[in-house]
């Protein structure tokens, strides 16, 4: 591919939901921590033709040739993402489009769309747009229509889906958003008609202070994990 020329590709932005609030909550060292975990199953999630273009403290940012390539990275990721105790919920935007390859990053359009929906996406969900959606039902995914939305520094409105990401196995610490694997939990406590677990006694303390504010935060992931976990 010559230096500086433009290309069309399917861009990606992954990050951790909830991560500013685990800083603060649980500390820099723990946040560094699991940036860094998410680059290692990021990299362990690849599709052929997909490629990591860069990280971006908490987010990781993503190229393929191939829409399909993509979408099927994004759905490895979140699979494997599902699986890790101690992990946040994940967001992803992506989106198809032009940009400006220089010194093996990528610049343009198509990066600033995939960028700015990802800010559309809560925990547990990939949001995508009409030129990707099509690749998602191919997946057997049922993208979910959200309208058309006006991005950061961007004209023209874009129409803009929901798709829905692997269910974490363990419950989430509702204050820093950790998930956390009831048998090893640090700090258990009922309240509700409902078990919460923690990461550790910090995260019960404020949470027995103020169970309402807490209890009443809930992600996609959570949702899904009401009744029981996944197996």
């Amino acid at each position: 591919m010559t230096e500086g020329a433009s290309v069309e590709a399917t861009f990606a932005f992954v990050d951790l939901s909830g991560f500013s609030v685990l800083t603060e909550m649980c500390g820099d060292e723990q946040a560094a921590s699991l940036a860094g975990r998410l680059l290692a199953v990021t990299g362990e999630s690849l599709g052929s033709g997909v490629t990591i273009v860069k990280t971006m403290g908490d987010a990781v940012m993503l190229r393929a040739g191939e829409t399909e390539l993509m979408v099927a990275t994004i759905l490895q990721l979140a699979d494997r993402a599902a699986d890790e105790d101690g992990f946040l919920a994940l967001r992803a935007g992506i989106h198809r489009g032009s940009a400006v390859q220089r010194d093996n990053d990528y610049f343009g359009h198509g990066v600033n769309v995939a960028a700015r929906i990802t800010a559309l996406a809560g925990a547990g969900q990939a949001v995508v747009t009409d030129r990707v959606r099509q690749a998602c039902a191919q997946r057997g995914l049922s993208p979910e229509p959200l309208g058309a939305r006006q991005l950061r520094n961007i004209a023209t409105p874009m129409q803009v889906y929901a798709v829905g990401l692997a269910a974490a196995r363990y419950p989430s610490d509702p204050v820093c958003r950790v998930r956390v694997d009831p048998a090893g939990a640090a700090s258990h406590l009922r309240h509700a008609d409902r078990d919460w677990w923690f990461c550790s006694p910090e995260c019960a303390h404020r949470f027995a202070a103020a169970p309402a504010h807490y209890a009443s935060v809930e992600t996609v992931s959570d949702r899904h994990q009401r009744g029981g976990f996944q197996d």
